[in-house]
């Protein structure tokens, strides 16, 4: 933190790799997010088969703040015990993304292994209430539901679940990434003169 209490004192960010912390940190709150999950799924918190209940709220809310939690706490590391107090908008996000990459690729092979060997009958139980929420609240026939359900079979597979599921969560990834960055970037002045 020398830097802070003399600002000539310039660490160029091209020299400090943004990988080793955010990774890390990525990997550390993926592994984290895993166990909740498996808590989670255990006590029997969540009904895969209901859109939009409470309890799946709260779940979608601590894993954000999981998300939020890593994005932010591997910025300030990476800014304060790297940079010497100092971090741009883009090299904020840049960490952030690290992160939100790491809980991705994590959750998508957590995904796989859920949805194939700890719940193999769960995507059976979601497709049912697909299945049931198309004839009761969409008004179709018991024959189109069966028809719409067979042209989005591909979906329903251990691999495209945890697929779709680490691309929402990359997504979320890079928007938390963009608030914290703008909220945690801190210019150095040495830099721009």
């Amino acid at each position: 933190m020398s830097t802070l209490d003399n600002p000539n004192d310039y660490i160029d960010p091209k020299t400090v790799s943004p990988w080793p912390t955010a990774g890390r940190i990525g990997l550390l709150a993926a592994l984290i997010l895993v166990v909740l999950g498996l808590v989670i799924h255990l006590a029997g918190i969540v009904d895969y088969t209901q859109q939009g209940g409470a309890s799946n709220w709260i779940v979608n809310i601590l894993n954000w703040g999981v998300t939020i939690g890593a994005i932010f706490m591997a910025v300030r590391q990476h800014r304060d015990e790297e940079l010497g107090g100092f971090i741009s908008f883009g090299r904020s996000f840049n960490v952030g993304f690290i992160v939100s990459l790491a809980i991705a690729v994590v959750s998508i092979v957590w995904g796989y292994i859920f949805f194939s060997f700890v719940e193999p009958g769960l995507i059976e139980e979601i497709m049912e209430a697909s299945r049931e929420q198309m004839i009761d609240q969409q008004g179709l026939s018991e024959e189109q539901a069966e028809q719409g359900l067979k042209m989005m079979g591909w979906m329903f597979t251990p691999a495209m679940m945890s697929v779709m599921g680490g691309i929402f969560s990359l997504i979320a990834g890079v928007v938390f990434s963009l608030i914290v960055g703008a909220i945690m970037k801190k210019e150095n002045p040495a830099s721009a003169a």
